[in-house]
């Protein structure tokens, strides 16, 4: 992944912050680019402890299964790095 001035350049997403680099990569247990809901889980506990707003809500409530649900979008039950970048422009323009 080229790196750029906001951190990291994903394809299919654009540039992404270093936070969501480090937390996907230590939440992606298998090393295959995308999470199980179990790693999702992880990804959003480490994604939170960076500060990460939308991060914090879903560790905060709970609400982690309905939030993979929505990040899922074609219900294969994992989420992509597309996936979880138009989910999370989603969390934010709701909210």
């Amino acid at each position: 992944m080229p790196v750029s001035a906001q951190g990291v350049v994903v394809e299919g997403v654009g540039p992404v912050s270093d936070a969501v680099v480090v937390s996907f990569v230590e939440a992606d247990r298998n090393e295959d680019g995308v999470l199980t809901f179990s790693e999702f889980q992880t990804f959003v506990r480490r994604l939170a402890g960076f500060g990460d707003s939308t991060a914090r809500f879903i560790r905060t409530f709970g609400v982690y299964r309905p939030a993979f649900r929505r990040v899922d979008a074609n219900r294969d039950g994992v989420a992509t790095p597309v996936e979880l970048h138009r989910a999370d422009q989603g969390f934010r323009s709701d909210g």
